[in-house]
């Protein structure tokens, strides 16, 4: 279907059409954004383990209730 794209179709029409983009790596901690980028990741991991810690045991109670 790309050789559709060749032809007087809308951008973003004939970015449908195209090659998928390259998937890009996580940028390095040495630049600004990369620290941005890494200090929301490892904050977002914190704030998410208390969530499963509180989860996993609910799991289990309502797993070992329902057996019985």
């Amino acid at each position: 279907m790309a050789h559709f794209a060749a032809g007087p179709v809308p951008r973003r029409v004939a970015a449908l059409l195209g090659p998928a983009p390259v998937a890009r790596n996580w940028l390095s901690v040495f630049t600004t954004l990369g620290l941005a980028m890494w200090t929301a990741t490892a904050g977002m991991t914190v704030s998410a383990l208390p969530s499963a810690n509180s989860a996993v045991p609910l799991f289990f109670i309502l797993h070992a209730a329902l057996d019985a």
